[in-house]
């Protein structure tokens, strides 16, 4: 598998993540087709659905990951960046 670490995502992928549901197998899948590691997708999948301080100095990404949401469709979850403190 190559490795992206660093690199933004591609147009689109944030939304293939975001769509599925944040499964082992989905995870590991995700990661072969789109040449991340499995610890970045689930990264993906923490800012958008956990609401503790994980990633709070995550600004952009964050801000990207709740914008996909918003085009998936995604009803639960964060839908607001955080204010910081």
């Amino acid at each position: 598998m190559s490795s992206r670490k660093g690199e933004a995502y591609k147009e689109g992928e944030l939304e293939v993540i975001l769509s599925m549901a944040p499964t082992v197998n989905n995870i590991k899948w995700l990661s072969l087709l789109l040449g991340r590691t499995p610890e970045a997708i689930g990264i993906v999948y923490k800012i958008a659905y956990e609401h503790g301080p994980f990633g709070k100095d995550a600004g952009i990404q964050e801000r990207k990951i709740i914008e996909a949401k918003e085009r998936v469709g995604v009803a639960i979850g964060r839908t607001k960046l955080r204010v910081k403190r």
